[in-house]
This record gives C-alpha cells, sequence and structure tokens, in this order.
C-alpha cells in the first residue's frame, strides 16, 4: 500500500511544481489584469477556509476520537494553535527586512500575496537609478519575499502529504490538492509580477520561480514518508495531530495573510465587485465540503 500511496502523492506533487512554474512563467509573456488575479485570489481563499473547517480538522477531530486518546478538548485545541502560530512565527521573521508600503492596508508582519503582492512589487523608486544599484536593490527586495513565499510553499506541501498519509479517508488528498493548486495560481502569477517590478533580471525570476515551484513537491513528499511511516505505529496520534496543525496553518493563511475582508482603499475599476467577490469566497467555502461527500460517497 505504501508504493501505491507513493505513487499518488509524487503525481500530484508532479502536478503542482509543473503547474506552479508553468502559471508563474505567464507574466514574463501575457500581461494580467488584476481583476484575472483578484477571481482566483477569492477563490482560492474561500478553498483555504472550506478545507480547513470542512474537511481537515473534522478529519483530524476523528483521527484522535478514533485512536481512544483522552482529553479531547486540549489534544485538538493544542495542534490547531501549534499550526496557527507555527505560521505566524514563520512570517514575521520571513517578513522581516520587507520594505512596507501601503501601510494603512497592508497585513500583520508586511508580507502579503496572491493580488496585494503585486502591490507590494510596485514600490516607488528614484527615476534613474546607477544599474549596480538597481541590480542590488531588487536582489535585497526579491530574497525576503520569495523567502517568506517558499515557507508558504512548504507548509502546502505539508499538508498535502500530511492528508495522503491519511490511511482512513484515502481521497481527502484529492480536496486538499485541489485547493491548493487553485490557491497556488494567483501566487505564482503575483511573485513573478512582484520580482520584475523590482528590476530583477528574467533569469533571476526564472531561479526564485523555480525554488517556489519545487518547495511544495519536496515537502509534501518528504512529509508523507514521515507520516505513513509512523501512521503504522498510532495512526491516532500522528495523522490526527498533524491533520489538526496543517489544518492552523490553513487557517491562518485564510484569515490573516488573505483576509477575507476587502481593501477599502482599492480602486473599485480594477477589481471585482463585491457580490461577485462574496460569491466566490463563500462558494469556495462550502465547495471543499461537498467535494468531500461526493468523493466519499463514489468510493
Amino acid at each position: 500500500m505504501f508504493p501505491s500511496g507513493l505513487q499518488h502523492v509524487v503525481g500530484m506533487s508532479l502536478v503542482l511544481g509543473a503547474a506552479s512554474y508553468g502559471i508563474g512563467l505567464a507574466p514574463l509573456s501575457v500581461p494580467l489584469s488584476k481583476k484575472q488575479l483578484s477571481v482566483l485570489s477569492n477563490l482560492g481563499t474561500g478553498l483555504l477556509i472550506g478545507t480547513a473547517i470542512g474537511v481537515i480538522l473534522p478529519e483530524g477531530i476523528e483521527e484522535l476520537v478514533t485512536g481512544e486518546r483522552s482529553s479531547y478538548s486540549f489534544n485538538i485545541g493544542l495542534p490547531i494553535l501549534l499550526g496557527f502560530a507555527a505560521m505566524f512565527v514563520l512570517e514575521e521573521y520571513a517578513s522581516h527586512g520587507l520594505p512596507h508600503a501601503h501601510s494603512s492596508t497592508s497585513q500583520p508582519g508586511g508580507l502579503v500575496f496572491d493580488v496585494d503582492l503585486e502591490e507590494r512589487g510596485r514600490l516607488p523608486a528614484p527615476e534613474h537609478p546607477p544599474l549596480r544599484h538597481a541590480e542590488t536593490s531588487g536582489v535585497q527586495r526579491a530574497y525576503p519575499l520569495s523567502l517568506g513565499l517558499i515557507i508558504h510553499a512548504l507548509i502546502d506541501g505539508y499538508a498535502l502529504g500530511v492528508s495522503a498519509s491519511n490511511t482512513r479517508s484515502p481521497n481527502l488528498s484529492i480536496v486538499v490538492f485541489f485547493a491548493i493548486i487553485v490557491h497556488k495560481a494567483p501566487t505564482a502569477l503575483a511573485l513573478t509580477t512582484a520580482l520584475l517590478a523590482n528590476s530583477l533580471p528574467v533569469t533571476e525570476c526564472k531561479r526564485y520561480l523555480l525554488y517556489f515551484s519545487l518547495a511544495t513537491p519536496v515537502s509534501s513528499i518528504l512529509t508523507y514518508g514521515l507520516y505513513a511511516f509512523h501512521s503504522e505505529k498510532n495512526t491516532g496520534t500522528w495523522a490526527g495531530s498533524a491533520l489538526l496543525f496543517s489544518g492552523g496553518t490553513f487557517l491562518y493563511v485564510a484569515s490573516v495573510m488573505q483576509p477575507v475582508s476587502g481593501h477599502a482603499s482599492e480602486s473599485p475599476a480594477s477589481e471585482i465587485g463585491k457580490t461577485v467577490r462574496i460569491v466566490l469566497l463563500v462558494g469556495g467555502m462550502f465547495f471543499p465540503l461537498l467535494a468531500s461527500q461526493i468523493v466519499v460517497h463514489e468510493h
């Protein structure tokens, strides 16, 4: 069963890596509007929230209950808080040194994702800076920006690896995979856009994009190997706590890095309407739960 499960997670990881890199190359040749990025971003945010609350957390709780552990409130709450806190600490350190622009609307820690990442890349610069100074400044901006997104991609891979190693719900990874790939599309696009806006050469943009694209596949395969091995000994303890931890990280990404509330300062002409935005978010929230039920009944 381990080889077939490994092939499954490797296949999903390869698709994620190839899709992230391919989509991230688009801004190098095809300009994309902020409205198009906003549609993907809001749908991805809704999917993350729905996957965390409607799928991952209930599966984690079920694993702990079937594992016959006591003190359910503590054992359930602790992994969720650890996942949320871990993302907060990582984001704080990853965003250290990143220039702060639009401070009135930026999220905590200064590191922003998806559509807002494009705005982060468009920082004011001297009209005619020396070439060497411009390249140095671009690299200084690109490093913390890319590092934060790579760490975020590693967490995505962790969630996918954990869900794939859950033998009680083998189809859980499909729902998580779909949520991640929709979420990563605008992130990859915005990363390349921001790097180009910081005057990085195309070759450097491709290099940072490659690191970002490889982070999730590597993390998911390593995580799967770790938890698939330990799940044979104690499924409830390992799988339940791991799922709750990954649920906490998803909640942080969806609620803090990509807040559900709109930004009042954004130009209404360049973004989607409020009604469309609400439909995308709410639809994204409920889709993972409905999809998981369909997959379970068909299995």
